[in-house]
């Protein structure tokens, strides 16, 4: 006897449907789950977009407004002027610039060699039972406010600099000349040196996950054509990691040229050009941070903002260089064959 269920049976009223059937409906939920989450992520990715182009708008707006009055005073001759004497009503970013740069030049001088080295022995050299807990501590100075930092500069590396460190620099033949004069402890110098020690975590930590990212079958293929260790690490995973590395710099620039309270704290604030690198200077964020307070209404706000703005397009550019060189260093990676011939 065949069973035929009736229209009122539990199959038919429960709407049962056979396997294939089953199928084609978990797939239409899936591809309307699907639809629904693409269009959600769609929604949120355009939100968050429209918001940060507002906000750089705003920002750039509201800068550009506020030092309006600086430039009308100065015209463009502000960027280059080499004077900045608020009490007599002169302004000029030019000398701030200077030393802004020259400040970024020599922590990157200092910092640069000692970061990569450092990246290397870490990644490619130390055992593991090493790299593993010098790489937390060096990632732990990452998270030291800046200010802490300045203050160590301040009350312990400043007595240091002034009574041992210039006075030996200046004895150096052939280079005595890039640090003479009287030592004075807060100097373009300590300002340098403490930039680099601010800037050595993003460079050993992004050189590090470059060097990381390198193929195991770069480093075996080198080794097999004979290569030592370390000419592993020179011809193979440096040219690898090449476009890592400049964008570590590039980050490391921006850092070093945005910083303000430590250097403030340490580089003696006095604009004016630099006779050698132990005399005092100012930059464009340390004379932001001291003169802002005590600037007064009108031009001399509109022109500490000013110094805003041009230390945002010296940051910009750093950023627009850094994007050419990665792009360049993609374009021309060499291969592994290649660079160990």
């Amino acid at each position: 006897m065949i069973y035929e269920p009736s229209p009122a049976s539990p199959d038919a009223v429960s709407g049962f449907v056979g396997p294939g059937r089953s199928a084609g409906v978990r797939a239409a939920l899936l591809r309307r789950r699907s639809r629904f989450g693409d269009g959600a992520y769609s929604a949120l990715r355009w939100t968050g977009a429209g918001l940060f182009g507002a906000v750089v708008i705003g920002l750039l707006i509201g800068i550009g407004s506020d030092s309006s009055l600086a430039l009308q005073h100065s015209g463009l001759g502000f960027i280059w002027s080499g004077t900045w004497n608020p009490a007599a009503g002169q302004y000029g970013a030019g000398i701030l610039v200077v030393d802004t740069l020259i400040t970024t030049g020599v922590a990157m001088v200092l910092m640069v060699p000692i970061g990569l080295g450092t990246a290397i022995f870490l990644s490619e050299l130390a055992p593991r039972w090493i790299a593993g807990p010098l790489a937390t501590l060096i990632g732990l100075l990452a998270a030291v406010p800046s200010i802490v930092v300045g203050l160590w500069g301040l009350l312990v590396l400043t007595p240091i600099f002034a009574n041992q460190v210039e006075p030996l620099l200046a004895s150096v033949p052939l280079l005595g000349w890039l640090f003479r004069g009287e030592a004075y402890g807060p100097s373009i110098l300590l300002a340098s040196v403490v930039l680099a020690v601010m800037t050595l975590p993003t460079m050993v930590a992004l050189s590090g996950t470059a060097f990381a990212a390198v193929p195991v079958a770069d480093r075996e293929a080198a080794m097999a054509l004979g290569a030592t260790r370390w000419q592993v690490v020179r011809r193979a995973v440096f040219p690898a990691a090449r476009a890592g590395v400049s964008a570590a710099i590039t980050l490391a620039v921006g850092r070093a040229l945005g910083e303000s309270i430590a250097v403030a704290m340490v580089i003696g604030n006095r604009p004016a050009i630099p006779e050698s690198l132990t005399t005092p200077g100012a930059t464009l964020g340390s004379a932001i941070v001291n003169q802002f307070a005590e600037a007064s209404p009108g031009i001399g706000t509109s022109s500490i903002i000013a110094l805003g703005a041009v230390l945002l397009l010296l940051t910009v550019a750093v950023n627009a260089g850094g994007q050419a060189l990665l792009r360049r260093g993609s374009a021309s990676r060499p291969g592994t064959a290649g660079a160990l011939r």
